[in-house]
């Protein structure tokens, strides 16, 4: 026997085509004239960008800390080790820059989810900025953008 192929009546077909419409124009609209905080219809320029190869600079942000058994460490940016995505850590910088005690919580947060381990002493905000010739990497240079003595 061969299989029934049912057909959709004529109301369902306009109301999924017109539906497709809208989602379609409303992604053209988006992406022409949107934010990333449109997104997921919106741009998500995350990676989207063009970076010149001479005198283009490509910059990186991350957290570091000294501990409170003496070493300097690198803060790592997932949810279970400091309640916080890398994201999300981005996302906040400019919070951090103009108001460092901001980075309490994440010691906080990070004392929390390790109790046995050892505490942030104090944490950084550090960028790192790489300029390019040709392509290539011909200077890095790194600066501190925010520092919090952690209470």
């Amino acid at each position: 026997m061969a299989p029934q192929v049912s057909r959709l009546r004529r109301v369902s077909r306009v109301w999924r085509l017109g539906a497709t419409a809208a989602v379609l124009g409303g992604l053209l609209l988006a992406s022409a004239y949107g934010t990333n905080d449109d997104f997921p219809l919106g741009p998500m320029t995350q990676f989207a960008f063009y970076i010149p190869a001479n005198g283009g600079t490509i910059n990186a942000q991350w957290l570091e800390a000294d501990t409170t058994d003496g070493e300097h460490v690198v803060v790592p940016t997932d949810a279970g080790s400091t309640g916080l995505k890398r994201a999300e850590v981005e996302g906040q910088i400019n919070r951090f820059v103009h108001d460092p005690a901001l980075l309490q919580d994440i010691a906080e947060a990070q004392r929390r989810l390790h109790p046995g381990g050892p505490r942030y002493a104090r944490i950084y905000l550090v960028k790192q900025i790489k300029t390019l010739r040709d392509g290539r990497v011909v200077a890095t240079r790194m600066i501190t953008l925010a520092t919090w003595t952690v209470r």
